[in-house]
């Protein structure tokens, strides 16, 4: 078999190593792997640019597994580099059986990435992926031993380069060289390496989800949601998410109704307020909840008294009346009283 699997990010390395080989004349197909927090990939259209047919797979629940208790530990924030590697060449590694492929291709570059791609990290990897001998690194490939897909011909060695470190000079330079239309950003947007987006993951790992009565449910909605909006965490243990704009508002409406409850203002301008809950009945706390969240983020535009708002959940979408907060809850309508919960 001469095949390839690309590991296909849509940045620029893994689409230059997937143009390297087809210029070569290497037989691939492009393999995108999906974060369960969502990303902003150009993979498909890198995979139109470099001629490859694509196929896209989430990274699943195994993925969220890992994250919670990563063998390799973390990097400088919630992200443990060197397990989702494995647990990504372990995916290719069954996706390279589907296609009849026999060797997998990645845009890595030695020493570019300070967690997962050292020499010892590579090694340990493959290693542990069962995929020793059959990763292909066209960017290092010359400071790396030889895989089979060299030893057997397949691709040629001597066209293949030896960088290393971080400086991204000499893939930009290529890119230009070998006529790429489209130049993907050259630095990965792994969410996981975002100090802010740190606290929102290091909740959603720390909480237990069969106490929160999720037993046996999918935390794959949970985790599309940590993206978008604030996000404020309650002693108590309530979970609310408040739209900043009208894109938060739509990506976080469109995934809510699996998770929780969401109050969306009618007739007045205001954020959507969502509540992560099993529950589908709205409760007098999640009421006050969002009544207080409207007024606090709602930048002056909500009226007082009562609130008309659509209630949206996994039955579906109904009218319902906000009553307006009792004095001793009424401290929720200022944005003060949710600063100290605010995940960024």
């Amino acid at each position: 078999m001469s095949k390839g699997v690309l590991l296909l990010s849509g940045g620029l390395d893994s689409s230059l190593a997937g143009l390297i080989l087809r210029n070569m004349g290497v037989s691939l197909v492009a393999l995108h792997l999906e974060s369960p927090f969502g990303c902003d990939s150009m993979a498909e259209k890198m995979a139109s640019e470099i001629g490859v047919p694509l196929v896209a797979r989430p990274k699943g629940e195994g993925f969220l597994e890992i994250l919670a208790k990563p063998k390799y530990g973390y990097g400088s924030a919630m992200n443990p580099c060197i397990d989702c590697r494995i647990h990504m060449f372990a995916m290719g590694k069954a996706f390279m059986e589907e296609v009849g492929a026999s060797f997998l291709v990645t845009g890595e570059v030695l020493g570019q990435r300070p967690m997962s791609q050292k020499k010892r990290s590579i090694e340990a990897i493959d290693a542990d992926s069962g995929m020793e001998g059959l990763v292909l690194r066209p960017l290092s490939a010359k400071l790396l031993p030889e895989t089979l897909p060299e030893k057997k011909g397949i691709v040629d060695r001597s066209r293949l380069f030896g960088w290393a470190g971080r400086s991204r000079k000499p893939q930009m330079a290529l890119a230009r060289r070998l006529g790429l239309s489209v130049m993907p950003s050259p630095a990965g947007g792994c969410l996981l390496t975002d100090s802010h987006f740190k606290e929102r993951v290091g909740d959603f790992v720390a909480i237990d989800w069969q106490e929160k009565g999720r037993k046996g449910a999918s935390r794959l909605p949970v985790a599309s949601l940590l993206r978008y909006g604030r996000h404020f965490r309650f002693d108590e243990g309530e979970w609310v998410i408040v739209g900043r704009d009208q894109s938060d508002n739509r990506h976080l409406e469109d995934h809510i109704r699996t998770s929780g409850v969401a109050f969306r203002p009618d007739g007045f301008d205001g954020p959507l307020v969502c509540i992560l809950t099993t529950e589908r009945e709205v409760s007098s706390r999640m009421g006050e909840l969002a009544t207080g969240a409207l007024h606090a983020f709602g930048g002056g535009k909500v009226p007082s008294g009562p609130l008309n708002v659509t209630v949206l959940t996994g039955s579906g979408e109904r009218p319902f009346i906000l009553p307006p907060l009792t004095p001793d809850r009424s401290h929720l309508m200022k944005k003060d009283a949710w600063m100290p919960l605010w995940r960024q």
